[in-house]
């Protein structure tokens, strides 16, 4: 949508700056990503999401459910970032597998896990990775993205001190160093 006003013209187009671009996958070939279940198609079914090893852990770590949940393991943090979140060496310039930062929004992994429990002190790299990336699947996704941060505001300055940091001694990959300036902008 383009609007004039006075004398210059403004284009009020949706900017797509934390898409996660596809592979295609060959005629009847289903892949397997980060050993958690889903094909490389760009949705995820209701039973997908279901039966997928990530909702699983969701279930008995953070959803919200009448059961007692298990205290925060900052390793899961840590295992899901490596397992499902990581782009390993070798995988070029591959993004993050859309997928499994989809199945994982819709367990509200940033809601009920991530945020609640981070520790600006203890915190690990993956674990701040991983909010970073949690928080530009929700502006992918075009949903409130900050909503659950009003709950701790006064770890909020800190965590985004945390953010300016999160290159310190460390060697991002592409996917991180995208993921990083993406976030960086929507700040």
């Amino acid at each position: 949508m383009t609007k004039v006003y006075g004398t210059g013209t403004y284009d009020f187009r949706r900017h797509r700056v934390a898409e996660y671009p596809l592979a295609e996958p060959k005629a009847g070939e289903r892949s397997q990503k980060g050993g958690g279940g889903g094909s490389l198609q760009s949705t995820v079914t209701v039973s997908e999401i279901q039966r997928d090893r990530l909702t699983k852990i969701a279930e008995s770590n953070w959803l919200k459910t009448d059961e007692k949940k298990k205290d925060f393991d900052p390793e899961l943090v840590v295992k899901i970032y490596e397992t499902e979140l990581l782009v390993k060496e070798g995988q070029g310039n591959k993004p993050v597998p859309l997928q499994r930062v989809m199945i994982l929004e819709v367990s509200q992994y940033l809601e009920n896990y991530l945020w609640p429990h981070f520790d600006p002190l203890s915190a690990t790299f993956e674990h701040v990775m991983s909010i970073i990336i949690m928080v530009n699947e929700k502006f992918r996704e075009n949903v409130a993205a900050w909503v659950c941060f009003h709950d701790r505001k006064d770890v909020f300055k800190e965590f985004l001190e945390r953010v300016v940091r999160l290159k310190e001694g460390r060697e991002l990959n592409i996917a991180e160093k995208t993921n990083y300036l993406v976030f960086n902008l929507k700040v």
